[in-house]
C-alpha cells in the first residue's frame, strides 16, 4: 500500500510535522513528492491543503499494527511537482533560519495557484476582467460635488478610473485595495461595466526588442568579466561584490559573464529589485538572449506564471530573470546567481517567511558550487564589511564608459532661501537650474519620497491631527479625489472641513507630497510638460513603462517621482536632478535609516549625466553639514561607510551582532500588553551569555489595521546554540499563548520601527 507523508498547510507551530495518508489506487499515478493534495484533517474532518514530502510502501499488517485507521488523500491539486529532495532541504533551512513552518517555506517554491482545481476557473476569470467607466469624468465629478456619491471608497475607485481607462479587476483589488464587493456595488449604480477579455497581454510580449551583440568592454569591465569568469570556471562556491558607480556598466558585465556560464552548459538566475522599475535592464537581457529567458513578475496572470514555471522546469530556458521570488524558480544546474542593486530593501521579504534573498541565494550557490555576484554602487554596509573581511571578492568599477562622467552635486541650504523670502518648496537655485534645462531642451528629474498632496491635516484650534481610525498614523490628503488616505490599511475618508473634536474650521496642512509638488511646479512653469511617477500613478499594468517611455520619447521637461525613479533608469537627456525632503529621511530613528538615506540619495543622483551631456544634482536641506550628505556630494561611498561602520560597532548592530525581533500582535491592547510581558519574562528567565534581551517597546506606529503591536529586541550571535535556546523559549510561549495573539519573529529585520 502506498503511503504519502504530508505537511499540512497551517500556521500552528506544533503542527510543523508530517502525517501519513493512504494513496487511493485511483490517484496512484498522480501523487508524488512535492505535489499539493487535499486531505481530511482534525476532529472536524475539515479539508486542508497539504504537500507530499515523502512516499513509502507499507504492508497491510504494518497498517494494522498502527492501532488506528489512516485516512485517504482526497484530491491532487498539481499536475507537475516543482519540489524535489534538494528543495525540501532548502525549505528546512529557511524554516530553521527564519523561525517559520516548513510549509511556509515550501510555498515559496510553488507557482501561484488556486486552492483547488474547481476554483481555478473563477480565479482566471478575475484575472481577465476589465473595469471600464460608463459615465464621463464631468458627470462623475458633478455627482461627487452634489453628493450623489458619498462613499469615500466609491469616490476613490471612480476618480482612479477617470485617469486610467484600461484596468484589470485584480489590479484594482490588489493595487487600490478595493474589495470585489465595492466594485460590484459601483457597477450596480451604473458607473462602471465589467468586460471579459480572452487573454491579458503581458508587457514583455510587447517589447519588440531586436537582438543585440555584446559591446566592446572598457578596461574596468574587461577586468571584472575575466575575474568573475575565473570563479565560474573553477566551479566552486564564490561570492563577488561588483562595486561600481552608477552608470559604470555593471549590466554589460552581467551579460557577458552569463554568456560564459551558458558556454559551460550551466544556467543562471538574475534578480532585479522590481521588474516594473527596471524595465530597461530586463529589456537588455531579452535583446541579448531572446527566448532563452523566463521572466517572472507579480503582474503576470496566474496562467502565464505557471507557463513560465513549466518552461523552466522542462529545461527550455537557461536564464531566469525576476524579482525576489525568482530565486525559488525550479532551475537546476545553476552556475551563477546575480543580485543587481543588492542594497535594495525589496530583497528582504516583509511577510512570512521573512527571509533574506541574499542568504537564500548563498545557500543555493553553495549547493551548486556556483558563483554569487552582488552588484551595487551603494552596497549594504553588511555586504561591504563581509567583503572586506574575506567572505567576498570586491571588484571595483570607478568610471562611467565613454565620455560620461559623474554629475556635480551641490547642497542647497534652505535656511538661506527663507532669509531671502522664498516660501516655496522649490529653492531659488533649483528654479534657476530648471529654467536653464528648459531653455536647453534638456530634461529634469525631481525626487520627493512622499506621495500624495499633503502629508497630513491638523486643527490649529485644538492641535488635533486627522488620523486613521484603524491605524496609529496620520492620513495623507490626495487632492485628485479630495480624499484622506491611510497608506497602511487603505482606509479612505472624504476631506474633512471641520475638526471632529472642537468643530473648528481652522485646519492647516503640513509637508507636501508629489501631487502638491506637481501643482507647484505647474504654477512656476505654466508652459512646461510634467509627469508624475509614484504609487498613485503606477497602479495599472505597464504604468511605469508607459510613464518612462513618454518622458523619454516625448522629451517631457520634468519627471517628479518617489524612490521608484531612482532604479535602473538610463535616460540620456536627463542632465538635472533635484532632491527634496532629505531632512525627513535623515531624521528617521531606525538603525538602517542612514544607510537607506545615503543609498536613495546617491542612486537618484546617479540618474543625471549618464551620456555625453554633463549632469548636475541639487540637494535641498536644512542640514548641510550632515556627514551623509557630504559623502554623497563627494561621490564617496567609503567616506560614508567608514563613519557608519564605526557607529554600528559602538552601538552593537549588524554586522557585529545579530538582532532577533519578537513582535506580539493582537486586536485587544490589554492582551497584547500581558502577552509581551509574559514573553519578556520567558526570554529573561535565565542568566545567559547567549543573548541580551531589551525591554518591550511600542514601535513608531503602534496600531495598524486595528491590530496593536509591541516589540522585544534580542541581540545575539546567531549560531546553533543561540537558535536552540530561542526555539525553547518560543515553544514555552506558544504553549499557553492566547488564541487572539500572534507572534512574529524576524531575523535581522530591515525595519524595527
Amino acid at each position: 500500500m502506498k503511503i504519502a507523508k504530508v505537511l499540512i498547510n497551517t500556521s500552528v507551530k506544533n503542527l510543523n510535522k508530517v502525517y501519513d495518508y493512504i494513496v487511493p489506487t485511483t490517484l496512484e499515478n498522480e501523487v508524488e513528492l512535492g505535489k499539493r493534495v487535499v486531505v481530511s484533517f482534525g476532529k472536524g474532518r475539515a479539508s486542508e491543503e497539504a504537500i507530499v514530502v515523502k512516499m513509502e510502501e507499507k504492508t497491510d499488517s504494518e497498517l494494522a499494527s498502527l492501532g488506528y485507521r489512516l485516512k485517504e488523500i482526497i484530491e491532487v491539486l498539481d499536475d507537475i511537482s516543482y519540489i524535489d529532495e534538494e528543495r525540501l532541504k532548502l525549505a528546512k533551512y529557511i524554516s530553521f533560519l527564519y523561525f517559520c513552518n516548513v510549509y511556509d517555506a515550501l510555498k515559496l517554491m510553488l507557482p501561484p495557484g488556486t486552492k483547488s482545481k474547481s476554483s481555478s476557473k473563477s480565479l482566471q476569470t478575475k484575472q481577465n476582467t476589465l473595469v471600464k467607466l460608463t459615465k464621463t469624468s464631468e458627470e462623475i465629478m458633478e455627482d461627487i460635488e452634489n453628493e450623489s456619491i458619498t462613499s469615500a471608497k466609491h469616490i476613490k475607485l471612480l476618480t482612479f478610473l477617470m485617469y486610467n481607462d484600461y484596468v484589470l479587476i485584480n489590479d484594482i483589488i490588489d493595487g487600490l485595495e478595493i474589495s470585489r464587493q465595492i466594485i460590484t456595488t459601483v457597477e450596480k449604480k451604473g458607473y462602471i461595466t465589467l468586460e471579459k477579455v480572452d487573454q491579458e497581454p503581458d508587457f514583455l510580449s510587447e517589447l519588440h526588442v531586436e537582438r543585440t551583440e555584446k559591446k566592446e568592454p572598457t578596461p574596468e569591465q574587461e577586468y571584472a568579466i575575466d575575474k568573475i569568469t575565473e570563479y565560474v570556471e573553477a566551479e566552486e562556491y564564490k561570492q563577488c561584490l561588483l562595486f561600481g558607480v552608477t552608470g559604470s556598466g555593471k549590466t554589460e558585465v552581467y551579460l557577458q559573464v552569463i554568456e560564459k556560464v551558458l558556454a559551460k552548459g550551466k544556467n543562471a538566475i538574475v534578480l532585479v529589485p522590481e521588474i516594473s522599475l527596471t524595465y530597461q535592464t530586463v529589456n537588455r537581457f531579452v535583446s541579448r538572449f531572446g527566448n532563452n529567458i523566463a521572466i517572472l513578475h507579480s503582474r503576470m496572470t496566474v496562467a502565464k506564471r505557471k507557463e513560465e514555471y513549466k518552461r523552466i522546469k522542462s529545461g527550455k530556458v537557461n536564464i531566469v530573470v525576476g524579482a525576489r521570488s525568482a530565486i525559488f524558480a525550479p532551475l537546476d544546474n545553476i552556475g551563477l546567481v546575480i543580485i543587481d542593486e543588492e542594497h535594495d530593501g525589496s530583497y528582504y521579504s516583509q511577510t512570512t517567511p521573512k527571509y533574506s534573498t541574499k542568504e537564500v541565494a548563498a545557500y543555493l550557490c553553495k549547493q551548486n558550487n556556483a558563483t554569487l555576484l552582488l552588484g551595487s554602487a551603494t552596497p549594504e554596509i553588511t555586504s561591504y564589511y563581509k567583503a572586506q573581511n574575506g567572505i567576498a571578492e570586491i571588484i571595483t568599477m570607478e568610471n562611467r564608459p565613454g565620455i560620461a562622467i559623474m554629475p556635480s552635486i551641490e547642497l542647497v541650504n534652505m535656511k538661506h532661501d527663507r532669509v531671502m523670502g522664498n516660501v516655496s518648496n522649490i529653492s531659488l537655485r533649483l528654479k534657476e537650474e530648471i529654467e536653464k534645462n528648459i531653455q536647453n531642451k534638456e530634461q529634469t528629474m525631481i525626487f520627493l519620497n512622499r506621495r500624495g498632496y499633503l502629508s497630513y491635516l491638523r486643527c490649529n484650534d485644538c492641535s488635533y491631527i486627522f488620523k486613521c481610525p484603524n491605524c496609529d498614523v496620520a492620513m495623507t490628503y490626495h487632492k485628485t479625489n479630495n480624499l484622506l488616505h491611510c497608506h497602511y490599511c487603505s482606509h479612505v475618508e472624504r476631506n474633512i472641513k471641520k475638526c471632529p473634536i472642537c468643530n473648528g474650521e481652522n485646519i492647516s496642512s503640513t509637508t507636501i507630497g508629489t501631487q502638491r509638488l506637481e501643482e507647484e511646479l505647474k504654477e512656476i512653469f505654466p508652459s512646461v510638460s510634467i509627469l508624475r511617477m509614484d504609487a498613485d500613478t503606477t497602479i495599472t499594468k505597464d504604468a511605469h513603462q508607459k510613464i518612462l517611455d513618454k518622458f523619454r520619447n516625448e522629451n517631457i521637461n520634468i519627471l517628479i517621482g518617489t524612490q521608484m525613479i531612482s532604479k535602473g533608469h538610463d535616460i540620456e537627456n536627463v542632465t538635472l536632478v533635484g532632491i527634496l525632503g532629505v531632512d525627513t529621511m535623515l531624521g528617521m530613528e531606525d538603525y538602517l535609516s542612514s544607510e537607506r538615506a545615503f543609498s536613495n540619495i546617491s542612486q537618484v543622483s546617479g540618474r543625471a549625466g549618464r551620456a555625453s551631456l554633463p549632469g548636475r544634482v541639487l540637494i535641498q536641506t536644512n542640514d548641510p553639514d550632515n556627514y551623509i550628505l557630504n559623502a554623497v556630494v563627494h561621490n564617496s561611498y567609503l567616506e560614508f561607510y567608514e563613519k557608519e561602520i564605526e557607529y554600528r560597532k559602538i552601538f552593537g548592530y549588524p554586522p557585529f551582532i545579530d538582532i532577533v525581533l519578537f513582535e506580539v500582535v493582537g486586536r485587544n491592547f490589554y492582551n497584547v500588553k500581558s502577552e509581551i510581558e509574559r514573553l519578556y519574562t520567558i526570554l529573561s528567565s535565565e542568566n545567559s551569555n547567549t543573548y541580551k534581551v531589551f525591554n518591550p517597546k511600542a514601535p513608531f506606529i503602534q496600531k495598524i489595521n486595528n491590530k496593536y503591536r509591541v516589540n522585544i529586541i534580542v541581540k545575539t550571535n546567531l549560531n546553533t546554540n543561540s537558535y536552540n535556546k530561542l526555539y525553547e523559549k518560543i515553544k514555552i510561549f506558544n504553549k499557553t499563548k492566547k488564541n487572539d495573539i500572534n507572534m512574529i519573529v524576524t531575523r535581522n529585520p530591515i525595519f524595527i520601527g
